[in-house]
C-alpha cells in the first residue's frame, strides 16, 4: 500500500491482519482510500506530524542527553533553565496531543473517529486511558519545573504507581505512539503485485476493481459519519464489517493460490513481530474500537 500519513502513524492498533496468516487486510491505516479529513497533507494530519515526527522526538532526545549527562556527572550542577525549557516543551506538547485528540473525536469523518477509538482501546489494553496519560505528561512537567525552582515536586496524581510509572511511560507517550507508527513504514510493498496469475481471470479482477470501487466509495460517505442519525451510524458499520470480510475473501483466496506477494508477507510478519504482537491480538483490538462507536450508536438510538 502506499505510504500513509502521520494520522495513520499514530496508533499501532490501527493495523488490522486476519488470523490465518501474518499479513495486514487494507483496511484501517492501511486503507488505500483516505477520507479529506485523514489524507497527507490535511490540516489533521499536518498537526499531528509536528508533534509526532518534530516535538516529541526532539523533547525525547533532549531529555535522554540530559539524563546520560546527569549520569556521568552526578556531581555537576544542573542546567535549571535547560529543565525548565524541556518542562515548557513538554505542557505544549500536551496540550497539542489533547488538542488533536478532541479534534479527531468531534469532527465528522469516521476514518479520524476511528483513529481515536483505536488510539483509546489501545491505551486500555495498557491498563490507562488517554486521559490518564495526558494527566501524567502533566504532572512530569510540573516535578520538572519544581525541580528547577528548587521547590518540593507535587503530588502524584490519585491511583499512580510510581514503580511502574517508567516503563509505562515508554508505552504510552505521544513521541513512542508515533515512533511505532513509523516502524509500519518499512510495509513499502503490495498484497498483489498485479502480476499473479489470478488476475488474468476476468471474474477475479473484475471483483478486485468492484471492491476497490466499493470501498473507497464507502470511506467517501464516511466523511459525513457524524451528520448520521444513530441508525445511519450502526447502517455504515454494518457496511464497513461488510467491505472487510470482502476482503477477507478475497485475501484468503489469493493465499489458497499462493498468490499474495511474499515480500509484503515477510514484511508485515517482521512488523508484527517486531511490536510483540500476534494478528488475533490486532484484530481484537479493531474489534474492540469498532464496537466502542457501535455502542455510542445504540446509547444514541435509545436516547
Amino acid at each position: 500500500m502506499e505510504t500513509r500519513p502521520a494520522l495513520a502513524r499514530l496508533v499501532i492498533v490501527l493495523f488490522v491482519c486476519s488470523t490465518d496468516a501474518l499479513r495486514l487486510l487494507p483496511i484501517g491505516p492501511f486503507c488505500p482510500f483516505r477520507s479529506k479529513v485523514c489524507r497527507d497533507g490535511s490540516p489533521l494530519d499536518e498537526s499531528m506530524s509536528a508533534l509526532t515526527q518534530v516535538k516529541m522526538p526532539e523533547f525525547a532526545t533532549e531529555m535522554q542527553r540530559l539524563q546520560l549527562e546527569a549520569a556521568a556527572n552526578p556531581e555537576g550542577t544542573p542546567d535549571v533553565a535547560r529543565i525548565r525549557r524541556l518542562a515548557t516543551d513538554l505542557v505544549e506538547a500536551e496540550a497539542q496531543w489533547r488538542q488533536v485528540l478532541l479534534r479527531m473525536s468531534l469532527v465528522s469523518d469516521f476514518q479520524a473517529r476511528e483513529y481515536y477509538k483505536l488510539t483509546a482501546a489501545w491505551a486500555e489494553r495498557q491498563g490507562e486511558s488517554l486521559e490518564s496519560i495526558g494527566i501524567m505528561m502533566r504532572w512530569q512537567a510540573d516535578c520538572m519545573l519544581a525541580f528547577a525552582d528548587n521547590r518540593m515536586p507535587p503530588d502524584p496524581p490519585a491511583g499512580v504507581d510510581l514503580a511502574k510509572l517508567s516503563a509505562k511511560q515508554q508505552q504510552q507517550s505521544p513521541t513512542v505512539m508515533g515512533q511505532v507508527m513509523t516502524r509500519a513504514q518499512a510495509i513499502n510493498s503490495k498484497p498483489f503485485t498485479g502480476e499473479e496469475s489470478a488476475f488474468d481471470s476476468p471474474v477475479v479482477r473484475d471483483e478486485y476493481v468492484k471492491l476497490c470501487k466499493d470501498h473507497a466509495s464507502t470511506i467517501t460517505l464516511g466523511e459525513r459519519y457524524g451528520t448520521f442519525d444513530a441508525m445511519g451510524k450502526l447502517a455504515f458499520l454494518d457496511q464497513l464489517q461488510t467491505i472487510e470480510e470482502r476482503w477477507e475473501v478475497f485475501y484468503a483466496r489469493f493465499a489458497l493460490l499462493g498468490a499474495l506477494n511474499p515480500e509484503f508477507e515477510s514484511q508485515t510478519s517482521a512488523f508484527l513481530k517486531s511490536m510483540g504482537m500476534d494478528a488475533a491480538q490486532f484484530r481484537e483490538i479493531l474489534a474492540e474500537a469498532h464496537a466502542l462507536m457501535r455502542a455510542e450508536a445504540e446509547k444514541e438510538r435509545l436516547a
